[in-house]
């Protein structure tokens, strides 16, 4: 691209900036609209006088208009000022170069009063350093040097803005730090790379950091309030370990100035501020990440010498930590940045500086040199120099041996010296890391440090400490190097009675391997299962020895799978000998079929995974290249897959139902790499197998509906076959695609429920590839009028999958048979009220489903003539499809109609945005009719349709009929006995926050305005709890992290809008929905349990019932009878029997009024006519209110409120009763339906509406 064009597009981009601004002039922030209003002026200024409007004539029109804002270096209209040099700060970038840097004198200096201006806020400032670092950028190395000693120069101005990055202002710091940052890391062109101002910057932030350490050494020993001042300055070292970060990140951090930087920031490490500690480390990481080529080799090497210089005493438990953790910051960056074989090569010297920490008795410190360690290992070494020639040179990989044989050599010194042993444990995690990162390159001089561990855990101490970091060292060392080099160096042993047993190495092995050698496994450790079953055929089976001898033989067999788990010498080791053995094995031990199943799997699943490329480890890829896998492969699949497929069939066939997953799995993995030739041929016999199956069954052995205690039994043939052919219509060659259609035409009309679930299944199978789909597609016609005809057959448990292969279908459904949907629609219309969740899932999507075809299809013909020939044909559309839809509006049975309403509030919620304004009116105004409905089922669809226009629908269309909407809902709470109270109230709440308060209190009916109150005053309450509860955690440190139903993550957006709560701001009031939450404890009915101290109580009795009342047991106590609570004349006992004193009255004055003793028979009648039922109004019976406790409402009516002494407030509530009078009113008031309190549960949606 040209200059030319450069400044062209320069030009556009800066007056895209600028006419955003004059954009603003009717802006309501004043800032925005003075800027706005100043260009403006600028803009007329510039054409009076017939200037070119350009960036030269903004740039010297807002310099000119600064010069005006400033006299005599005081600044004397701070708004003004500050606009101009926002604008400056804004054209300065787009000026250009020659003139900046030919006037760079004058413009300094007339910027100048803007940055040394004590009265400067921090937006002038900010734009300040803009202006400031433009100039300073297109400086050339000439005007850097400053040869002709020029007073005002950009070192100069380099040293004000030096300045401004310790400003305590952090938006004017960090723009200044950025600055620096920025002209540092351009540098001008010249013999030298660095540039001319780093000493400058370098002296300047290191002299300034020192400076305030001293000051701040000093302060600690003259001011008594140490902490304040220790504030003050830590803050400042803060921002000057900021403008050195600033620095270091630019890589201009000048080589003399190193080792004193190093020195300051180590020293400012020991600190116990997190925050300096934190600074100091971005410090050192942005001085080592600067340096990111070969020529800054030599300038890192030094840093590095510098650094271990610095080395603190190995007791330094402030110091040292900090140390080790730069020490690894700075190895890992001149690995990933510089040079990472001459890293590996440096790797011994480390580790020899490194360990010496280990001689520390402090814990802090030997931890902090073991994590140092690992995280060089881990970071530092790069795997393509571990590699093998001839990926590396020979010289290359001598050398690397030489540093592992190093490295080897310092660690097992380390294990062998008694005064690393308090550091053993760190020493071991180490080697584990080393084992795992350094893979097969560790052996040979990494066994004897394996040697060394595991003598340790062959000692097998109780309580040794060291038991669980040794086996995850060997258990490293096996997937690294082997389990074969492995045992040799730690032998199992367990034939081997003279020798150290090691059978604790079994489950070490099972979690380990991988990649290993399978003949290994078959020829070393698969015998010592025949050595332990003769052992046990010699012991009693019931013996100690003999339940040992058999976990050791599972331990053995649990190896299999793995071993099997991308083994590197499949085509020799998995022999047709070794695969009778384990066909015989599956076959012969039903304990073992598990095993031997996950292993046959794993070898399948590994090796054409592996082949896809899943596994980028350049070790084990030059090791085990992918040929191999794809070798491994072919050989299975010509040699194996067959035989092991017609083994897996019979035992497939022998297996219970609900034990058959393993046995499938593997049977599909072989299934995918037998050939197509071999496929057919076993398809053909199965389908001869089902024939047979078919054809010999009896009417009687037909299964109608599912048996669950079916399938802990083998099931018949016919379901087998049906199963198998099922995993194979996915896989079989497009000649046998045929024959899958005749099974399907076939059992699909089977009255038998599993025959049926299989059926559908097949095709649902053969249409998820793309040769079965484009078979399916030939048959489309045929396969339509199949479902068409079997609608009225299938078997109500077989819905679930006749519905699976109707989504499959309808997805991929031709323009050509668009017909299909109007037909099935009904079908899938009342599916929405299965009480099986899977089918009302599936039609769910289904209907989604449709839509979609309706608008893919949208204009194309439905050619309803097909179907009846008096139907005329209609044209695909959206609306169409809701029409078809609405049809089920006036469906023969309510659970048609509610099914119809269901399913256009789901079609409505998923497609509003794309109908047209008037047609959703008028589905609307539709379905909203049937809130006239008397049937409840409807009416609880046409709610949830309401829920659903609310949230989708235009808010014109919902407040044009407001005032419908209300007065239908309410008179539908009215009708149905205010069944449905508590969610007509959810879904006024809704239109509440929605549209305001306003505009519902203007349309509800004028006897329901109460309502609204009653919820203005819930919301209320909820955000008086609300700000409670919050200062109640706040004191008590705690908080609710609950969440309600309605926000669960798992719930669709569907069921978001049907069931999602109202309002979080509702949820918190106890009382306002008694659906939602127990009502308080203290209005809850009292509930006691009666027990004797000789009879506690059963409470698996059946009479447990019988002791429980709702009236306070008495307790009587000797002590009773001692203080005259209790008078001996009350009542004795003689021979058994209870004698009631005659005069009727208890001595204890009439305190207890539920001692039944207290009272005479007569008094006790007068009570229970008092409390029996009446007739009130409409006839129903009603009780007296003056309850003893109990909180019993025996009323008939619903709903009704119970008459506490000060009444209520009646009428429609919102869940919470009146609080007028002496013993409350009812808080019952909003019941729908439920008797006297008693809380029905607040169900989802029932008959089928979570989609």
């Amino acid at each position: 691209m040209s200059s030319g064009d450069d400044q062209l597009l320069q030009a556009m981009e800066l007056d895209a900036k600028l006419d955003k601004i004059r954009s603003q002039v009717n802006s309501k922030l004043e800032n925005q609209q003075q800027l706005a209003l100043i260009l403006q002026a600028i803009d007329e200024n510039l054409k009076e006088q017939n200037q070119n409007i350009n960036s030269v004539a903004y740039f010297i029109s807002f310099l000119t208009l600064l010069d005006q804002c400033c006299i005599n270096d005081e600044i004397k209209d701070l708004n003004m000022a500050t606009c101009s040099v926002y604008f400056l700060d804004l054209i300065a970038p787009y000026t250009p170069k020659t003139l900046l840097k030919s006037k760079f004198s004058e413009i300094l200096t007339k910027l100048a009063p803007t940055l040394t201006n004590s009265e400067s806020n921090a937006p002038l400032l900010r734009s300040s350093i803009g202006i400031l670092e433009t100039l300073l950028l297109v400086q050339d190395m000439s005007a850097w040097i400053n040869s002709n000693n020029y007073k005002i120069s950009p070192k100069r101005g380099l040293t004000g803005l030096l300045e401004l990055s310790l400003d305590p202002r952090p938006k004017v710091r960090k723009r200044a730090q950025e600055s620096v940052n920025k002209i540092l890391s351009t540098v001008p062109a010249g013999p030298s790379l660095e540039h001319p101002a780093s000493h400058l910057c370098g002296e300047f932030s290191l002299n300034s950091i020192i400076s305030l350490i001293q000051e701040q050494q000093q302060n600690q020993k003259n001011n008594n309030n140490k902490n304040i001042a220790n504030k003050e300055s830590n803050s400042q070292i803060i921002h000057n370990l900021q403008l050195i970060t600033s620095i270091t990140n630019a890589n201009s951090w000048p080589i003399t100035q190193i080792s004193p930087l190093c020195d300051v920031l180590l020293e400012i490490s020991k600190t116990s501020d997190q925050y300096l500690v934190s600074s100091s480390f971005g410090a050192f990481e942005g001085l080592f990440q600067s340096m990111n080529n070969e020529i800054d080799n030599d300038k890192f090497i030094q840093v590095l010498n510098v650094m271990f210089d610095l080395k603190p005493s190995l007791n330094d438990q402030h110091l040292a930590p900090s140390w080790l953790a730069v020490i690894a910051k700075a190895i890992i960056s001149y690995s990933s940045n510089v040079d990472s074989f001459q890293c590996f090569l440096k790797l011994p010297q480390v580790f020899k500086i490194v360990c010496e920490f280990f001689n520390s008795q402090i814990k802090e410190v030997y931890i902090s040199a073991s994590q140092c360690l690992i995280a060089i290992v881990t970071d530092s070494i790069n795997d393509l120099n571990l590699l093998s020639p001839p990926s590396v040179s020979i010289d290359n990989y001598e050398k690397i041996d030489d540093s592992i044989n190093e490295i080897s050599e310092l660690l097992i010194s380390l294990l062998n010296g008694v005064k690393f042993r308090h550091c053993a444990k760190e020493i071991c995690e180490l080697i584990a890391v080393l084992f795992d990162k350094l893979k097969t390159r560790c052996n040979p001089d990494f066994i004897p440090l394996l040697e060394i561990i595991g003598e340790w855990r062959s000692n097998e101490l109780d309580g040794f400490e060291l038991n669980t970091v040794s086996e995850n060292v060997i258990g490293i060392a096996i997937s690294s190097i082997g389990p074969e080099v492995v045992l040799q160096t730690l032998p199992l042993n367990l034939n081997k009675p003279n020798e150290i047993g090691r059978a604790w190495l079994l489950p070490i092995l099972k979690s380990n391997v991988r990649n290993a050698k399978l003949n290994y496994y078959i020829k070393e450790i698969l015998p010592l299962v025949e050595f332990f079953e003769s052992k046990i055929n010699n012991l009693d089976s019931d013996s100690i020895n003999s339940k040992i001898f058999n976990t050791i033989i599972s331990q053995i067999w649990s190896l299999l799978p793995h071993f099997m788990d991308l083994p590197s010498d499949l085509i020799e080791s998995f022999t047709d000998e070794f695969a009778s053995k384990l066909a015989q094995l599956l076959y012969e031990k039903v304990e073992l079929r598990t095993v031997i199943c996950h292993g046959l799997r794993l070898l399948v699943e590994s090796n054409l995974a592996y082949s896809q490329g899943a596994l980028e480890n350049p070790i084990m890829n030059q090791q085990f290249p992918i040929e191999i896998s794809k070798k491994n492969i072919d050989y299975l699949s010509n040699t194996i897959a067959s035989k092991l497929l017609s083994v897996l069939f019979n035992v497939f066939s022998q297996t219970p139902m609900e034990q058959r997953n393993y046995v499938l799995e593997t049977i599909d993995i072989y299934l995918q790499i037998s050939k197509p030739e071999d496929l057919a041929a076993t398809f053909d016999k199965v389908c001869s197998i089902l024939k047979k199956a078919l054809d010999d069954e009896k009417e009687d052995d037909l299964i109608k509906n599912d048996d669950p205690m079916g399938k802990s039994k083998i099931p018949k043939l016919s379901i087998t076959m049906m199963d198998l052919i099922v995993l194979m219509a996915k896989y079989v060659p497009t000649t046998c695609h045929n024959a899958l259609f005749v099974i399907f035409n076939q059992t699909i009309k089977i009255q038998d429920v599993q025959i049926q679930k299989r059926s559908y299944r097949l095709l649902t199978k053969l249409v998820e590839t793309e040769s079965g789909l484009n078979s399916t597609m030939q048959f489309i016609s045929n396969i339509l009028e199949i479902l068409l005809e079997t609608s009225s057959t299938t078997l109500t448990a077989s819905k679930a999958t006749r519905l699976n292969l109707i989504l499959s279908i309808v997805k991929q459904l031709p323009s050509d048979y668009l017909h299909f949907i109007p037909v099935i629609l009904s079908e899938i219309i009342i599916s929405t009220k299965s009480v099986n969740e899977k089918t009302r899932e599936s039609s769910y999507q289904i209907l989604i489903a449709m839509g979609s075809k309706m608008i893919e299809f949208n204009g194309v013909p439905i050619k309803n003539s097909l179907n009846d020939k008096d139907m005329p044909d209609s044209i695909a559309s959206l609306e169409e499809f809701f029409t078809m839809c609405s049809a089920g509006l006036v469906g023969a049975t309510p659970n048609m109609v509610s099914a119809a309403i269901t399913s256009i509030s789901c079609l409505l919620y998923e497609y509003h945005s794309k109908i047209s304004t008037d047609y959703l009116v008028e589905i609307n105004s539709t379905v909203e009719l049937f809130l006239t409905s008397k049937n409840r089922e409807i009416i609880k669809s046409t709610l949830g349709f309401l829920k659903v226009s609310i949230l989708s629908l235009p808010e014109d269309i919902t407040t044009s009929n407001m005032k419908s909407l209300l007065t239908n809902l309410l008179m539908a709470s009215h009708e149905h006995k205010n069944h449905f109270k508590s969610k007509i109230k959810h879904i006024i709440e809704r239109l509440i926050r929605k549209f305001g308060v306003e505009l519902i209190e203007e349309c509800i009916p004028e006897q329901d305005k109460k309502l609204v109150m009653n919820i203005k005053k819930s919301k209320a309450r909820a955000k008086k709890k609300k700000i409670a509860d919050a200062a109640t955690s706040t004191v008590t440190g705690t908080g609710s992290n609950s969440k309600p139903l309605g926000d669960s993550k798992f719930m669709s957006g569907y069921d978001a809008a049907l069931y999602g709560d109202s309002d979080s701001e509702f949820e918190d009031d106890e009382s306002d929905d008694e659906f939602n939450k127990p009502k308080n404890n203290n209005n809850r009915s009292q509930q006691y349990i009666s027990e004797s101290r000789d009879q506690p109580l059963d409470l698996l009795d059946k009479q447990t019932l019988s002791h429980i009342s709702s009236s306070k047991p008495k307790k009587f106590t000797k002590k009773s009878f001692e203080n005259g609570t209790v008078s001996n004349s009350s009542f004795k006992t003689k021979n058994g029997k209870l004698v009631i004193n005659e005069n009727g009255i208890s001595e204890n004055n009439g305190d207890d009024d539920n001692d039944v003793l207290g009272k005479n028979s007569i008094d006790a009648y007068v009570e229970a006519v008092k409390q029996g039922p009446v007739r009130g109004q409409k006839n129903r019976l009603k009780f007296d209110k003056k309850e003893k406790g109990d909180g019993i409402n025996w009323d008939d009516e619903d709903g009704d409120r119970r008459n506490g002494n000060g009444g209520g407030r009646g009428g429609f509530r919102g869940g919470r009763g009146g609080r007028g009078g002496s013993r409350g009113g009812s808080r019952g008031g909003f019941r729908g339906g439920d008797r006297g309190g008693v809380r029905k549960p607040q169900g989802k949606f029932r008959g089928g509406k979570k989609f």
